[in-house]
């Protein structure tokens, strides 16, 4: 690879560039191509642009000589393209007489009150080329600072006066956090315009026996499999809040579906398939009153009138989208009400559109697509591949906005929606601490009845689902102190997650109910999210791109040839599980509600920083490392070979 890329690149084996200054280089031609785009108005589909864009983003990739100089391509282009506007800018600022000559009777003063001295300046500056040095001892020493005066008068009459718009703009603060791809103008200059986040969303079907059982994945299934009376070693806080839950949830239609599903499973049969949305962005943001100004504007164009989205899909750097997902938060009490709730509803409107019905929670919607974004990143999906642009920064960005979305929905459901909703939401991490404790006793017998098959098979499922509301609800409240009272803020300005946090306190028991969702993902077969997109199959395979970051394993059989099973042996089944572990422990050292826009676009880079480094890991041990995992080898295989029997 690093051959190829030196080939195309132009680079001798030394790293110096063989280029011809009077010849276009490949890289040249590729940067000019992938600032291209379609022609709608001539009817002409350009795919050469994206896909110059993606061979040059290749051949940078871990090549360093390569990666200098189609940069320096890059900057040449860009700081041509600054000066090009700045040439404009001073134009346009001349023809304002931003910068001319002062004119008028206060300038014909100043000219006429300088004359006097100019004869005296005059004699002074022949003096000075003639005798040089010595000119200022044959003047008179009462001329020198009568010339110094003058001089300083007319310097002074010669500048021009700063007009009060520039003074203005000079005062401006520059734009901070996200901006708007239209106006270039974020929360600090438009406080009452809502923003959102351009994405695409898309429908995925699961069968509930291949992992998209509902009442499973969110929880419902092992809430209600849980005892009835507080068992022995367990935390009697973690018993009382999952009873809360699983007694709002008693009776319910949910839980009535989720229960005889979970049943037909167990009896059997394959169940039918649930729907989710999964939603990918490429991180640029608009108004959502630009968004509609541009709307009209392109449906009204007189040359080449465009559709909404197609439209969209140029300002959104020719990334496909068809969503504009709201950046609702408490950052948005200066926008109207009606303005939220207006993107609200056409937020659900595409989600039924897709989905072909109208989705029951919106706080379970929203909580689903986060879970299946960070499952398709764990597995080293290219996100790319639905709608040809996304990185993993800007999708960290929209799922770290989604779970801001999220919490909103979650205060609301208690005055919108049934009550059972916050309450499982809030609550299933308690529950499933509660669990895992059960199934992991030594007297635990998943054989003894019905029941505590389901609980043992639902902790396995609803690992992600509870470390995620874990992180989401209970990520600056105090564990330890957990009991009759909520926990409390450790920090005074609650922008700094707990050192006594759920996750904090509890991670090697979530990290146990992770692995055991790898090995039950296992025994159903399933080697990917579940979100491949349908482009290209053939003959029933699913199309799964990998991003080009995600290391090759290689591929060994799963069961060991000897009569204990190593770590190795399960590598290739651990490692979505792994990663995710890691995603969600470094989320956790990072998220606060409501974080302001800077802080929110460094944690996304962050957090997709670690993925890297989770993606590049050789094996499974060097990915554990990367992980910070200090569990026993043993200790993970017992675990993952319970989850392959649950």
């Amino acid at each position: 690879h690093a051959s190829t890329q030196q080939l195309l690149s132009n680079i001798s084996e030394d790293g110096n560039s063989n280029d011809d200054d009077g010849k276009l280089s490949l890289l040249t031609l590729c940067h000019w191509m992938e600032s291209t785009s379609d022609n709608t108005s001539s009817s002409i589909k350009n795919p050469n642009g994206i896909l110059a864009e993606t061979l040059l983003d290749a051949l940078k990739e871990g090549n360093e000589s390569a990666s200098e100089k189609i940069c320096a391509i890059r900057k040449k282009t860009r700081d041509r393209k600054r000066e090009i506007a700045e040439e404009r800018r001073n134009k346009a600022l001349k023809g304002m007489s931003a910068f001319g000559p002062m004119t008028g009777s206060s300038a014909a003063s100043s000219a006429s009150a300088g004359a006097s001295s100019s004869t005296d300046n005059r004699s002074a500056s022949m003096f000075a080329s003639v005798f040089g040095g010595l000119s200022s001892s044959l003047m008179p020493s009462s001329a020198q600072p009568r010339t110094r005066a003058s001089s300083a008068k007319s310097a002074e009459a010669a500048q021009p006066a700063k007009p009060a718009w520039m003074a203005e703009m000079e005062a401006l603060d520059d734009e901070k956090g996200v901006t708007c791809a239209v106006c270039q103008e974020g929360r600090t200059f438009q406080p009452s315009e809502l923003l959102g986040l351009y994405a695409y969303m898309k429908k995925v079907t699961i069968a509930a026996a291949q992992g998209g059982a509902t009442g499973d994945i969110d929880g419902t299934v092992m809430l209600l499999s849980l005892p009835m009376s507080l068992p022995r070693s367990s935390v009697e806080a973690w018993f009382r809040k999952a009873r809360v839950a699983a007694n709002a949830l008693e009776g319910s239609a949910h839980a009535i579906t989720a229960m005889s599903a979970a049943n037909s499973t167990s009896s059997g049969s394959s169940g039918r398939s649930n729907h989710f949305i999964t939603t990918v962005s490429a991180g640029n943001a608009i108004h959502c009153s630009c968004h509609s100004k541009a709307k009209a504007a392109d449906r009204n164009h007189p040359k080449a009138p465009k559709s909404e989205w197609e439209g969209a899909s140029l300002r959104n750097s020719r990334v496909t989208c068809n969503v504009i997902l709201p950046l609702v938060s408490t950052k948005t009490s200066s926008v109207p009400l009606m303005s939220v709730e207006n993107a609200l509803a056409d937020v659900n409107n595409v989600m039924a559109n897709t989905l072909g019905v109208r989705p029951k929670s919106t706080l379970w919607g929203c909580l689903h697509d986060i879970r299946f974004l960070l499952l398709r990143m764990a597995y080293g999906e290219a996100l790319n591949a639905d709608c040809g642009g996304g990185s993993s920064s800007s999708n960290f960005l929209l799922a770290l906005y989604q779970l801001y979305t999220a919490d909103m929905f979650a205060a609301n459901a208690e005055h919108d929606e049934s009550p059972e909703v916050s309450k499982h939401a809030r609550n299933l991490s308690y529950g499933f601490l509660l669990g895992e404790d059960i199934v992991d006793l030594p007297t635990f017998d998943r054989n003894l009845n019905s029941r505590s098959k389901r609980l043992e098979r639902g902790v396995a499922e609803s690992a992600p689902m509870a470390a995620l509301c874990s992180i989401l609800f209970y990520n600056v409240e105090d564990e330890t102190g957990s009991g009759t009272k909520k926990g409390k803020c450790l920090s005074p300005t609650g922008k700094a997650p707990s050192p006594t946090r759920q996750w904090e306190v509890n991670k090697d028991k979530f990290l146990a109910g992770l692995i055991r969702c790898a090995g039950h993902r296992h025994s159903l077969g399933l080697t990917d999210s579940g979100c491949a997109t349908s482009k290209g199959l053939s003959a029933g395979r699913k199309n799964v791109e990998k991003t080009r970051s995600f290391a090759d394993w290689r591929k060994d059989d799963i069961r060991s040839q000897h009569k204990t099973a190593m770590i190795d042996d399960y590598g290739q089944a651990l490692r979505p599980m792994i990663t995710l572990y890691a995603v969600f422990d470094q989320l956790s050292r990072e998220f606060v509600v409501n974080d302001d826009d800077e802080s929110t676009e460094a944690t996304s880079e962050r957090l997709a920083a670690r993925l890297e480094s989770c993606y590049k890991a050789g094996d499974i041990e060097e990915l554990l490392q990367v992980a910070e995992i200090a569990m026993s080898r043993d200790l993970i295989c017992k675990y993952f070979e319970k989850g392959c029997t649950s």
